[in-house]
């Protein structure tokens, strides 16, 4: 069921259509929402200039450089649409209670970068939290003004909304969320609705009502112990919440391939191992959660070739700055604030004139950036004394910055066979047996089933699949898919493999089987 029109309100459209039976999920017209979302989120992507990713940063710039290094790297191609502004974006808000875009990082407003994204053919999300401000910076809320946000949303032609819960005293997610979607679909903008409760209250039990997505549990950072945690948490939702078209349990962003070359939120570095990371990808797959990577899509090098940091990074120092000119003057910017000790300017920080450097005090720790944003400096000195901090006396050399994801990253984020088990209308996989998580399945809309042969062991283990254990007799004869290997394994009959197959320590062999009376010869 959808909504496209503002003449009547889609919260009305929706409740007759459940009132008579049509509805089993939440589609208010969104776009790439029937399926669980494919995109990128610039949570630990981008920076000023040509420098490593900045945790909490975005401004016009970066964002028009990752959107056109979405196709470059072949995100696109692949079947990727969702382009996701995480928290990082907001100035304030005027004098009728609207928010603004931070007016320095975004000259020429948010529609001129929602614009942008539309006309590259992707699906440009915002975030918001709950509360009175945002979880990270200071940044207002949408708390008591969700007419406001929404409208300004709409007016931007924002396609997707995330919404997190932060500095929520008080409030109930249960109540406070179709406060938001209420507002979204007075609007008449198709917008997809992303909770961001943390699983907090069973989302997957009444989300379904008044979003197309919801994250079901607390953060995933890119180390194993939290990967590994995700899992068991959404092998606990009921069979009956495992996902519908227009309503997904989003199992957070996937930090896919990341190292050095990405910002580390809240000091947390991804550090997986390649198996690991293969494993975070198909398990996100088969659970049918919403594939958001955040990763740099830039790598800049300098003139002789040498590296801006360690495995590349996003960087775009050398490109244009819309609508920004270098200034002679000092000017200050604070990008991300690093202590919990205020940071404002003129009272714990400054720049002075003529010398391009710049002080902190009274425990104000923060990355900046100095004159119109051409230079960027992190001021990092514990302690209330006045500090002072100088960017690099070397010269700025001339930098190249080229769309770029690494190697693994490609094999892993772009392989179609698994994005395929991830795209399809019926429920998400889990456990064939509760209680154990060493083999999951998803039946999908071909008749076809999806296999995750899952070790989150710290030693190899011999694994096997039964086919009784999907449904199947079993004598049944099925042809077997190995989509890591893209090999074709030949037929089974009744489990597969005949005896058994080794899955490496936290690893998962994903399969796909198809009933041999369903093979198209």
């Amino acid at each position: 069921f959808r909504c496209p029109s503002p003449r009547l309100s889609c919260i009305m459209r929706i409740a007759i259509a459940a009132a008579v039976g049509l509805v089993a999920a939440y589609d208010n017209g969104a776009p790439h929402s029937k399926l669980p979302p494919l995109g990128w989120s610039s949570w630990v992507a981008l920076a000023p200039d040509a420098e490593h990713p900045i945790f909490d940063f975005c401004d016009e710039a970066a964002v028009r450089h990752a959107i056109d290094a979405y196709h470059s790297v072949g995100l696109y191609d692949a079947g990727y649409r969702h382009f996701h502004l995480d928290d990082c974006w907001a100035g304030g808000r005027d004098s009728k209670g609207f928010l603004y875009p931070e007016k320095r990082h975004f000259p020429n407003g948010m529609k001129a970068v929602v614009d942008y994204a539309h006309s590259k053919n992707l699906t440009f999300g915002l975030y918001t939290c709950a509360g009175t401000e945002v979880c990270v910076g200071g940044r207002p809320g949408s708390k008591d003004h969700w007419d406001n946000d929404a409208q300004i949303f709409a007016s931007w032609g924002v396609d997707w909304v995330k919404m997190d819960w932060c500095n929520t005293d008080g409030m109930k997610p249960a109540d406070t969320y179709p406060l938001m979607s209420k507002a979204m679909n007075k609007t008449g903008r198709n917008m997809h609705f992303n909770m961001c409760e943390w699983g907090k209250d069973d989302p997957w039990t009444w989300g379904p009502a008044v979003a197309q997505s919801w994250r079901m549990a607390g953060d995933h950072h890119g180390d194993w112990g939290s990967t590994k945690k995700v899992v068991e948490q959404s092998a606990k939702i009921p069979a009956e919440n495992t996902g519908k078209p227009y309503g997904w349990n989003d199992m957070d962003m996937l930090e896919t391939g990341n190292y050095d070359q990405a910002a580390h939120p809240n000091g947390k570095m991804s550090n997986m191992t390649e198996t690991e990371y293969k494993t975070e990808f198909s398990m996100w797959a088969i659970s049918a959660s919403p594939l958001v990577v955040t990763t740099p899509l830039m790598n800049c090098s300098t003139a002789d070739g040498k590296p801006i940091m360690r495995n590349g990074g996003q960087g775009i120092r050398g490109l244009t700055h819309p609508a920004m000119e270098k200034k002679r003057s000092c000017t200050i910017n604070r990008v991300a604030q690093l202590s919990k000790a205020s940071c404002e300017e003129g009272k714990s920080y400054g720049c002075f004139d003529n010398n391009q450097s710049m002080w902190t005090e009274h425990g104000c720790r923060a990355y900046f950036t100095l004159d119109g944003g051409d230079r960027s400096i992190l001021c990092d000195h514990d302690g209330h004394e006045r500090h002072i901090c100088d960017p690099e006396d070397e010269p700025t050399p001339e930098v190249k910055c080229t769309a770029w994801i690494s190697d693994l990253q490609k094999e892993i984020l772009l392989n179609k066979e698994i994005i395929a088990i991830n795209q399809d209308v019926t429920p998400q996989g889990r456990p064939v047996k509760d209680g154990d998580l060493t083999v999951w399945a998803r039946h999908l809309s071909d008749g076809s089933v999806a296999v995750a042969l899952y070790n989150a062991e710290d030693k190899d283990e011999e694994m096997f699949v039964s086919f009784e254990s999907l449904g199947w007799d079993k004598t049944q004869q099925a042809a077997v898919r190995d989509l890591w290997q893209h090999k074709d394994m030949g037929m089974a009959t009744g489990r597969y493999p005949e005896k058994t197959v080794t899955v490496e320590a936290h690893g998962t062999v994903m399969l796909r089987l198809t009933k041999h009376t369903e093979v198209v010869v």
